[in-house]
């Protein structure tokens, strides 16, 4: 009976152990998800400050510039199962596994490029769209500072994907929340001309959203190269080859 017992209770033992390891690895992602939309929140509330014209111009020009990133972001994500199957196919393999990762991080620049061009003409497609001229104008200056946000922001995406699958999502939580925060004061700072800086208005925002962009890609660059677990693969070394 005690055989029959233990028997039983081993499957219920594994799915709470799998349970517990899913619920490890999920909560960091999706409280990292929540962090870059508050990120996005505070960028409106912000430009609403600026006046509703403004605020309507930032819209318009969020929009266009979701539709693309978006896209790219799709194609980002692939990565992360790719990962996942070098880990899985030759867990000690730091060769397969890097070359699988700045393949992805290739892949962000490549992608990158169109995404730029197409935002730098962002205030002309809004036009053809039937927008308001004014309001066109503003989304396009807004974008013209947004669009630099693409590359890094893609770059992070990759470099999350690699320290989720060797199970350390924590990092990506804390260095989204120090961006949030950052992007706050940069929003201050540039929009509003505090500290010295010059007064951007609706172009300020998009300087703040790349700045925190940036910020969230060197600081998990940093994690990668400075972490002994992630150390060893040496990501950036030889980057070219």
């Amino acid at each position: 009976m005690s055989a029959i017992e233990a028997g039983a209770r081993a499957p219920e033992n594994l799915w709470r152990q799998e349970i517990r390891a899913t619920l490890a690895l999920a909560w960091p992602m999706v409280l990292t998800n929540l962090g870059q939309t508050a990120m996005t929140a505070t960028d409106v509330m912000m430009m609403g400050r600026l006046g509703p014209d403004t605020l309507a111009s930032g819209a318009l020009g969020a929009n266009l510039y979701f539709m693309p990133l978006i896209f790219g972001l799709g194609l980002m994500l692939a990565t992360s199962p790719m990962i996942a199957t070098e880990l899985g196919r030759r867990r000690h393999s730091v060769r397969d596994l890097r070359r699988t990762v700045r393949q992805g991080l290739w892949l962000a620049i490549l992608i990158s490029i169109p995404i730029w061009i197409f935002l730098w003409y962002g205030e002309a497609v809004l036009l053809a769209m039937g927008q308001e001229p004014a309001l066109a104008h503003q989304a396009g200056i807004y974008l013209r500072w947004l669009e630099w946000a693409v590359l890094p922001f893609y770059g992070y995406i990759v470099l999350r994907s690699f320290i989720s699958a060797l199970e350390r999502p924590g990092w990506a939580l804390v260095i989204v929340f120090v961006a949030v925060a950052s992007n706050v004061f940069f929003n201050w700072v540039f929009m509003f001309g505090n500290l010295g800086a010059p007064s951007m208005g609706i172009a300020g925002s998009g300087l703040a959203t790349t700045l925190s962009s940036t910020l969230m890609f060197v600081g998990m660059a940093a994690v990668v190269m400075l972490e002994p677990k992630f150390r060893r693969y040496q990501l950036f070394g030889r980057f070219w080859r």
